[in-house]
């Protein structure tokens, strides 16, 4: 029986637990007066922030988040309140921030896959845009036209650009956009986070297989950012924003560090990588939520973006209707239904709330991944088993806890629900702990002291 040994030592602190159970789209992402409510599952999973992108209005993509949703009159005064449309919107954040979470409000169009764009194109007036921006940002953050004291601090200037599913327009139109809207919401409210731009990915730096349109996006990004950090088109970038959708953990810790490097070779060392789009989803066959490995792909992944020069990651999406969404869904509109992946995240979000990362050593890539947490007074760690199967050996360095509880949740099952199997209290004042694993498994253990 193969055989691996993780070391947790207690001693070596590895930084704080990184916000990485975030998630596009808010409880009610089909819309904002629905009869489905998945407010308790993202209490439970303690998502820190949502993104507000690819919502979906209750009568399709003309309800709320959109600009043009808010502000449906683009000749109307823009500094007048009843020019605007607030409600839907505040009804949709009002869902999001009932669960404790934040909101990353993206400022922008959503997503166009049609031939004829109505809406994902560039305003004909930038600077007017701009104002439109402002105002919005004054009525979540300041009060203004009957609104609220969010503090929303993260500010998102449109999504995936480098797309013309997303921006029928030129590559300096969204530069130039970009460009008169940040410094002027970062003159209006220098307090509030402003960035972009939601990138496609990187998966030509890897991938044979790559198409034309991802060859374009990284000649997008290293444009953008000569743009914006030349002194006579400067625009501040507290964050940029980029996704990647793959089943290769491996892959999302390289694209990770690649938009690090190149980030700090541009000179924006200050600048948050965060990855606003994450999902192992596969366009074909069999629906994510199904596949076994799922799971296992998603905890993995978790693992690899704390260990990773990654900020923040999203995971999208929320959407109950959506392929990608493998956390839940409401089949018979009646009752939720959980997937297997909705515990990992759960798990995550237990070592989110302890804090501070302990150190597990390094990981078997590609087979076994771990990752351990404390806030003092409890412990807990996280181990993914993605292509191992034998016995781990738990070593435990200098730790302060006697007692353990085991969770794991097995792929499969009914409808991609898995299985989780609990154990009792175990005695770890040895500092040794052996588990026989399967593939594809995601444990949580529980650290904690009992009277024995």
């Amino acid at each position: 029986m193969s055989k691996k040994d993780i070391r947790i030592d207690f001693n070596k602190k590895s930084g704080r637990i990184k916000p990485l159970n975030c998630i596009n789209g808010g409880p009610r992402s089909g819309g904002y007066d629905l009869p489905f409510d998945f407010s308790d599952e993202f209490s439970e999973m303690g998502v820190p922030l949502v993104r507000t992108v690819g919502s979906a209005g209750e009568y399709g993509l003309n309800q709320y988040i959109n600009i043009h949703c808010i502000f449906p009159d683009f000749d109307a005064d823009e500094e007048l309140e009843e020019s605007y449309n607030f409600l839907p919107t505040d009804l949709y954040l009002a869902s999001i921030r009932n669960t404790g979470a934040g909101i990353f409000f993206r400022l922008g169009e959503g997503r166009e896959p049609y031939s004829k764009k109505l809406y994902a194109r560039p305003p004909r007036d930038a600077e007017k845009w701009a104002r439109i921006c402002e105002h919005i940002v004054l009525h979540y953050n300041e009060g203004w036209a009957n609104g609220f004291k969010l503090g929303i601090k993260y500010w998102e200037i449109w999504s995936a650009p480098d797309s013309y599913e997303c921006f029928a327009g030129t590559r300096q139109e969204y530069f130039e956009l970009y460009r008169i809207t940040a410094n002027h919401l970062h003159q209006c409210f220098p307090k509030i986070k402003i960035g972009a731009y939601g990138a496609r990915g990187f998966y030509s730096l890897n991938r044979l297989n790559a198409t034309e349109e991802m060859k374009s996006y990284v000649p997008f990004m290293q444009q953008f950012f000569s743009y914006i950090t030349s002194p006579n088109t400067y625009a501040p970038l507290d964050f940029f924003t980029w996704a990647c959708y793959t089943t290769s953990p491996e892959e999302l810790a390289m694209h990770a560090k690649y938009a690090r490097t190149y980030l700090d070779t541009a000179g924006l060392r200050k600048t948050r990588s965060i990855i606003c789009e994450y999902n192992t989803v596969d366009r074909g066959g069999t629906p994510p939520a199904l596949k076994e490995g799922i799971p296992s792909e998603l905890g993995a992944a978790l693992i690899m973006a704390q260990k990773s020069p990654a900020d923040m990651m999203m995971y999208s999406s929320s959407d109950v209707y959506s392929r990608e969404n493998a956390l839940f869904s409401m089949d018979d509109h009646i009752t939720p239904h959980h997937y297997a992946s909705y515990g990992v995240m759960c798990y995550f979000a237990k070592l989110n709330k302890l804090g501070t990362a302990i150190d597990t050593g390094d990981d078997y890539r590609k087979e076994l991944y771990s990752l351990a947490a404390t806030d003092g007074t409890d412990g807990a760690m996280m181990m993914v088993t993605r292509g191992f199967e034998g016995k781990v050996e738990l070593i435990l360095i200098d730790s302060p806890f006697n007692t353990c509880t085991v969770s794991k949740t097995v792929p499969g099952g009914t409808r991609g629900k898995g299985s989780v199997y609990r154990s009792k209290d175990v005695d770890i004042s040895s500092g040794r702990l052996a588990l026989s694993v399967k593939q594809n498994e995601v444990y949580m253990l529980s650290f904690f002291n009992k009277q024995l």
